[in-house]
């Protein structure tokens, strides 16, 4: 369902005290401190992913891709003008 999903096990099971959020630049932190006197930091970072990347063949005025780069194969479909 979701790409690079991750869980922590270390924390499953403990007490949260609180949850501190607080921008630094482009990055976003998320400070999650449970009971125990222990915190579990989380940082995001926008970042930029390559969502399509297509050799196409219009010598004919018809786009037709010649190779998917991005899914590693040779396609056969029409792509949208």
């Amino acid at each position: 369902m979701f790409e690079d999903q991750r869980r922590y096990p270390d924390v499953e099971g403990k007490t949260v005290a609180y949850v501190e959020t607080h921008n630094e630049g482009d990055n976003l932190f998320f400070h999650i401190r449970f009971t125990d006197k222990t915190h579990l930091g989380i940082s995001v970072a926008p970042s930029v992913r390559v969502h399509s990347a297509d050799l196409y063949a219009d010598s004919s005025g018809d786009y037709k891709v010649l190779r998917d780069y991005v899914h590693g194969k040779q396609s056969r479909k029409k792509a949208k003008k």
